[in-house]
């Protein structure tokens, strides 16, 4: 039997990835639909600030290391670490619900959903040699030409160290 490893985000090319894989390898395959999370920590605190978002890092010399701060706002100390609330999921159950979602909408009902933390193609092809994958399926993402000049996408990673073959669906 064909085990398909198809690596999913949260893009409508999942989808297309997915439906595209069962329309190749149909009902006699076996599916896993990946979805992973970059392992990026998350700080929470009880002040309005940490409620669920990251603190900017100030290095000396180097301003604010963060996303949309203002280079003259102070670092915010925290004097002790508060975990998550409980009803808050954590990057790797988004991922898997995001994968139960690909599986739903492509309607691969008998597919695995997987969730995972870490570099997205590193872990997609520690996944494809785990479940002894046949091929692995990844989408493709239309980038602009200057985005492809500053940054590799992760189909372009699984392809280039993948020990798997690799099928990119459009």
């Amino acid at each position: 039997m064909t085990h398909v490893l198809i690596a999913v985000d949260d893009t409508e090319g999942s989808v297309v990835a997915a439906k595209t894989a069962y329309n190749l390898f149909g009902d006699d395959a076996e599916y896993t639909v990946i979805n992973v999370a970059k392992d990026e920590p998350v700080y929470w605190g009880d002040d309005a600030l940490g409620s669920g978002m990251a603190y900017p890092l100030a290095v000396p010399s180097a301003g604010i290391v963060g996303t949309g701060m203002a280079a003259t706002m102070p670092l915010a100390v925290r004097p002790s670490y508060s975990p998550p609330p409980d009803d808050v999921p954590t990057p790797m159950d988004v991922a898997a619900q995001q994968a139960e979602h690909v599986v739903a909408e492509a309607g691969l009902h008998h597919a695995r959903p997987l969730g995972d933390i870490g570099d997205p193609a590193d872990a997609i092809i520690a996944a494809a040699r785990e479940y002894d994958a046949d091929v692995i399926v990844v989408g493709n993402h239309e980038h602009g030409w200057l985005n492809r000049l500053f940054t590799s996408s992760v189909g372009e990673k699984v392809l280039r160290k993948a020990d798997t073959p690799v099928l990119v669906a459009r």
